[in-house]
């Protein structure tokens, strides 16, 4: 679990990056590349700091089938918010921005990846780390044969716990990244977060991830107080999520708690329907 003072200081970074977000000065630098939507990379200017973000428009949402149009944008920064109400802080700081050049949306805090993190692995058979859980085989083009796999550290199991809540339909090995989101810091503020939320909170179980190494652990004290905070669903917990989620969303979210806390443990992978995002890296 994380040491006292560790959390003392991502309390203090994530404020400062919130009102940073919220407040800063905003140069959009271009797009960037590989995103399946509009998603670009700013440079926000705030108290003397600057601070790389990632802005995504509800106007560049590509249109799903399953999930209500514009609304991707907001699914993040519910996300955050969820993350950073149960204090899991797995999600980093996002908020919306409306005077931003491509209209409202998403602006979320760049975790700058550290570069030496191995907590998802594709590796040969014979090449699977010894704490590492294999999650599926996959075979390349050129017929070799891989293997993803992840450890069971806290910082991944905080994702995949708060990927149950938050019905999480796409966490890719590459949306999981160790590192920091704040300039010139230490190694206090590294910290390993899940990103690209947006297809999250539907009403519908559609949980897709590659962090299914958890199952049938029992949750933790800790875990089981965050499933009950949900479950009872304050006031408080209700506002801070209502200006994103349908009604619908947020009962489905508070309905997830409770059978999460009387099932008591992490679910196994049903089998009647996808359970590992596309592509799954």
């Amino acid at each position: 679990m994380p040491t006292a003072s560790r959390v003392c200081d991502e309390v203090m970074h994530s404020a400062f990056a919130r009102q940073a977000l919220e407040q800063g000065s905003c140069t959009v630098m271009g797009a960037i590349p590989r995103a399946s939507n509009d998603t670009r990379l700013v440079v926000v200017d705030h108290a003397g700091t600057h601070l790389k973000a990632v802005y995504k428009p509800a106007s560049g949402e590509r249109p799903l089938a399953d999930f209500p149009p514009h609304s991707l944008s907001l699914r993040e920064v519910a996300s955050y918010r969820l993350s950073a109400h149960l204090d899991l802080n797995v999600v980093p700081p996002t908020v919306l921005r409306g005077d931003l050049g491509a209209g409202p949306g998403s602006l979320q805090a760049y975790v700058e990846d550290s570069g030496d993190d191995d907590a998802v692995t594709l590796t040969g058979v014979d090449g699977i780390p010894a704490d590492h859980t294999p999650m599926f085989a996959l075979r390349t083009e050129d017929g070799t044969d891989l293997v993803l796999s992840h450890d069971a550290r806290d910082g991944l199991r905080a994702i995949a716990f708060f990927d149950l809540l938050a019905n999480n339909a796409d966490r890719k090995a590459g949306h999981i990244i160790t590192g920091s989101y704040v300039p010139g810091s230490g190694p206090s503020s590294i910290g390993t977060y899940g990103i690209d939320n947006g297809l999250s909170f539907h009403a519908e179980e559609k949980v897709r991830t590659v962090l299914w190494g958890f199952s049938r652990s029992s949750f933790r004290v800790e875990e089981l107080d965050a499933l009950d905070e949900v479950a009872r669903m304050s006031t408080e917990l209700r506002s801070v999520l209502d200006d994103c989620l349908e009604d619908t969303e947020i009962e489905s979210l508070r309905d997830r708690a409770e059978q999460l806390a009387e099932a008591g443990s992490f679910p196994e992978p049903p089998e009647d329907r996808t359970v590992i995002p596309w592509p799954p890296i």
